[in-house]
């Protein structure tokens, strides 16, 4: 029986109540699909680097719409997910998606996890060369390597194509940074990070591994882990932990060993017709429409020049929720421009990778002609500080953290009204680097961020633990610090640490 048979098998026993929740968990869970609070069902959708085309995002309008699903949600790792699926509609909903492309085999549960790419990779000023090619190459690998699908927790890989973004790839469980040797591309590869439980920046394991080796090296921690990773105790079975058994040097020359196995069909190199570079179409619109009001803040805060002389646009999605209606309208007025693909960004919006500087102010007039009733320019900055989807829909949260991040959005728009120097100055950093978790799960990388807030309870009453900031050079977490605060004590103390105060203002 395939494992797509068994996880089948195991609804039908549950929507006939033959089996319990925890039961079906333990099949479902590997394929990201989860009951929620509410009893709905969470459905989460792989996409490798967070590409994702047009037609996906159509087929999953169609979707919602199908099965009358609210809305639609973009992970902060680069995934989709499709909440309040009922439990009856699930194998429906699953076949179509299979058969569209959409996969679900290590949505979750101790699997190999959705990969990593930083934004816009390849089309930085900065960029050493683009790496989701070698991340689209390494995903199609590991989709039937089942060793990465029964594994004593969960494993996590990312790669960034410049070391500005090393951080993203330093807490992982193992990252790839671009970098070149003689001209060569070649990965600087990090080992042993990752965050949630006892979180920690990992080691350098390689200066420079040659880019094509990715895949072989990636498949042998990863049958590294599955053989030596702790399955008798989940709270320490990740791989960070295996550090602590066997210190760095132990873990370096063991993942050394376990690469200098011979190259096989089930541990290759990367092939050279997976390589090709990404394509990104450019809008043939006209570009002779006039600037509208709130052009030069929305330039500011939403897009990013780009090596070509094009520039990348980030599309603000409130709460990172997208509705039917709104993904049909969005689809529309994309595929107007010529787009064929966006990116998901890790702070849950979206990312035009490409498009002439030149039809900047029409993209900006058609958004908010298309769209005066949701902010995906950044008119206020309710919806758009990253939080995870909270403990209204979550089982395991400590708090509603969308609404705290409501709460903190409201004081920020009445402190930094619109089309002000300090509102330009500080946005990106605010709808990126201010990350609010619900649980130690780490569901937004908060001790990865400048500003990193977790959730929890303290004597019956919901209270947050700032993190010192994070840095990149050289990668370092923040740090909980000894003082909870309030959830009414949150703007004013991220004002402070941004060196503005109301007395000040």
């Amino acid at each position: 029986m395939g494992l797509h048979d068994a996880l089948l098998d195991a609804w039908a026993d549950f929507n006939a109540n033959k089996i319990t929740p925890l039961q079906l968990k333990s099949v479902s869970s590997g394929f990201g699909i989860y009951q929620q609070k509410d009893n709905a069902v969470m459905m989460r959708i792989r996409r490798t680097g967070g590409i994702v085309a047009l037609d996906d995002l159509e087929t999953i309008a169609g979707l919602l719409a199908k099965y009358a699903i609210p809305y639609a949600h973009i992970t902060t790792r680069q995934a989709i997910q499709l909440h309040g699926v009922r439990p009856d509609q699930v194998s429906a909903c699953l076949a179509d998606c299979e058969a569209a492309g959409l996969h679900f085999r290590g949505g979750g549960g101790n699997t190999f996890r959705n990969v990593l790419v930083n934004a816009n990779s390849g089309l930085h000023l900065d960029t050493v060369f683009d790496v989701f090619p070698y991340a689209r190459a390494l995903a199609d690998a590991f989709y039937s390597f089942d060793a990465a699908y029964a594994l004593p927790r969960k494993i996590k890989i990312a790669f960034a194509d410049r070391p500005a973004d090393r951080l993203l790839c330093a807490i992982q469980d193992l990252g790839f940074v671009a970098v070149r040797k003689e001209g060569r591309p070649c990965f600087e590869v990090w080992l042993g990070g990752g965050i949630g439980n006892k979180p920690r920046v990992g080691f350098r394991l390689y200066d420079a591994l040659p880019a094509e080796e990715c895949i072989r090296l990636a498949m042998a921690v990863t049958d590294l882990f599955n053989e030596h990773g702790d399955r008798a105790h989940r709270a320490t079975a990740r791989l960070r932990f295996l550090r602590d058994t066997l210190g760095d040097d132990g873990l370096a020359n063991l993942a050394r060993d376990y690469y200098a196995r011979p190259v096989t069909q089930t541990r290759p190199r990367c092939p050279e017709s997976a390589l090709a570079p990404e394509r990104y179409p450019l809008t043939a619109l006209p570009d002779n429409v006039s600037p509208r009001p709130g052009f030069d803040d929305w330039q500011a805060v939403a897009t990013e020049p780009l090596a070509d002389g094009t520039h990348a646009v980030r599309l603000f999605v409130p709460f990172g929720n997208l509705p039917h209606p709104i993904l049909v309208r969005l689809n529309a007025l994309l595929r107007r421009f010529g787009l064929t693909r966006l990116q998901l960004h890790q702070a849950q919006d979206l990312l035009i990778p490409r498009i002439h500087t030149a039809c900047l102010p029409a993209l900006h007039a058609a958004i908010e002609e298309t769209f005066p009733d949701f902010d995906l320019t950044l008119r206020s900055y309710v919806g758009h500080i990253p939080t995870c989807i909270g403990n209204t829909v979550c089982k395991i949260g400590a708090a509603d953290s969308p609404r705290i991040g409501e709460r903190l959005a409201h004081a920020l728009d009445a402190y930094l009204p619109a089309n002000t120097p300090q509102r330009q100055a500080l946005a990106r950093l605010l709808t990126t680097e201010v990350r609010i978790s619900g649980c130690p799960n780490s569901c937004t990388a908060h001790p990865a961020a400048k500003f990193g807030f977790q959730c929890r309870k303290l004597g019956g009453q919901d209270v947050l633990v700032p993190f010192s900031p994070a840095t990149a050079e050289p990668p370092t977490l923040g740090q909980p610090q000894a003082t909870p605060i309030t959830i009414a004590e949150l703007p004013l103390y991220l004002l402070a640490n941004l060196g503005l105060t109301p007395s000040g203002r």
